[in-house]
């Protein structure tokens, strides 16, 4: 056999675009919401938990038939590694030859994941949300960055308002903000100053406990949660989700793992493939949420993505 390539988050940073991305996910999330006839085959997660240390190990694997995308990702979740300066998500993703399963490459998974994760939200908010002109982000880590860079590559954002339970992080994003963009950004002490002017919110924390809860908001924001993966977790309160239209990435999945759709018991209006396909309504004039657990399809099309522009790359 020959030798695998590993392509590392660089080699991930310089392949993946946000606006091919999108693209390629925006099809495959329709396809996966046509059920068995798209094409898309993706059981759910296997997690091993390792209780002793807070954290889990997950296997991650999927085939998606039209972007031969054939992968599965390794992902480890340690949400105490914040406290020991040490990243909480660390992941590896193996991609396989759709035609007789030979591994072809091994690759970071860790920018796919935050990656992937700010494109699907992006297609959510390209869908349900009415304006996206000023965002509020809660949480400073990994995905509320990446969130930030697609957000403000996608769409015409001229706000960015930050919270952070701890204010230094918030703080350090918002420096990066400034530099990086020139877009005005703010920091708040609080979550609902954060979010009372609005067009789009990003829920992207390690809580347990509810952080986004019933307050002053606009009338059609537009919430993005990717935070709370666990059965046990919520970011989002009961009231919020159970006055809000519900739109997930997998129905299977949030039924199953998402602690703010079952420890709310609120109702789930659709999947967002549904709503690419233009099979559920997008409800722009109301406030929409969409919870996004992660799908290993994401993933799969994201590594065969960086695939393929390596490959371009060695031919030229």
């Amino acid at each position: 056999m020959n030798t695998i390539p590993y392509y590392g988050p660089d080699d991930v940073k310089v392949s993946l675009k946000y606006e091919e991305l999108v693209s390629a996910l925006e099809l495959a999330l329709a396809d996966f919401s046509k059920g068995p006839e798209g094409g898309v085959s993706q059981p759910l997660r296997a997690t091993a938990q390792v209780t002793q240390f807070n954290g889990f190990l997950a296997a991650m694997p999927a085939y998606v038939e039209s972007r031969h995308a054939l992968a599965c990702k390794l992902v480890t979740f340690y949400p105490n590694n914040s406290a020991k300066n040490m990243d909480t998500h660390m992941a590896s993703i193996l991609l396989f030859d759709e035609t007789s399963g030979m591994p072809i490459a091994i690759m970071d998974g860790e920018v796919i994941t935050a990656m992937r994760t700010a494109a699907v939200s992006a297609i959510a908010t390209k869908y349900l949300a009415d304006k996206k002109e000023v965002l509020a982000v809660l949480g400073s880590g990994v995905q509320a960055r990446a969130h930030i860079e697609a957000f403000v590559k996608l769409f015409a954002i001229k706000k960015i308002n930050i919270w952070n339970h701890r204010p230094n992080g918030a703080e350090q994003l918002a420096k990066h903000v400034n530099a990086s963009f020139g877009i005005e950004v703010q920091v708040f002490a609080d979550v609902e100053s954060c979010v009372v002017d609005a067009d789009v919110i990003v829920a992207a924390t390690f809580s347990t406990e509810p952080i986004l809860k019933e307050c002053a908001m606009k009338s059609a924001v537009h919430i993005n949660s990717v935070g709370a993966p666990r059965p046990q977790w919520q970011e989002l309160s009961k009231e919020l989700m159970n006055n809000s239209v519900v739109y997930v990435d997998s129905v299977v999945s949030a039924t199953q793992e998402s602690g703010d759709v079952i420890k709310s018991g609120a109702e789930i209006y659709g999947e967002i493939g549904q709503v690419v396909l233009g099979k559920v309504e997008a409800e722009i004039s109301k406030r929409t949420v969409f919870k996004s657990l992660g799908l290993a399809l994401e993933d799969a099309v994201a590594a065969r993505l960086v695939f393929d522009m390596m490959e371009q790359k060695k031919k030229i």
